[in-house]
């Protein structure tokens, strides 16, 4: 990568912190929206946000490159191997480490999948209970 100017290492810093507000809005309304505590799960947002902003920078990277699956490397002894590009090994690596910190966020489909049915489980337990309670049996 070049070096960059002072002038655009501040667009891209600006660039960025606008990108990490963003997503932690969507993440911190997800959150709430689902009752979470958002005090509990603090130091766990911000990790989320640091891996979310490194996928993003990364990705951009290797988008500007035309995502290129592989790239020629010459090693010392002179040998010319294609290989995976480090941008894509890059983008899958921060994107897994997103995937892991989502599903301990319980921000994941099949956490909230389970989530949900367990509530339904509960509101049928509870009218099973009730309707019981109403038209049971007199013993």
């Amino acid at each position: 990568m070049n070096e960059l100017t002072p002038q655009q290492k501040s667009a891209r810093t600006k660039k960025l912190n606008k990108i990490r507000l963003k997503e932690k809005k969507r993440i911190v309304s997800i959150l709430e929206e689902e009752g979470a505590s958002i005090v509990k799960f603090d130091s766990l947002i911000e990790t989320y946000l640091d891996a979310h902003v490194i996928y993003t920078q990364m990705y951009e990277e290797w988008r500007d490159e035309g995502f290129p699956a592989t790239s020629v490397h010459t090693n010392k002894a002179g040998a010319t191997n294609e290989m995976k590009h480090p941008l894509a090994q890059q983008v899958k690596d921060w994107n897994d480490k997103k995937a892991k910190l989502l599903e301990q966020l319980s921000l994941t489909p099949k956490i909230q999948n389970k989530n949900t049915d367990d509530a339904n489980k509960q509101k049928r337990s509870e009218d099973f209970h009730n309707y019981n309670k109403k038209w049971g049996s007199d013993k």
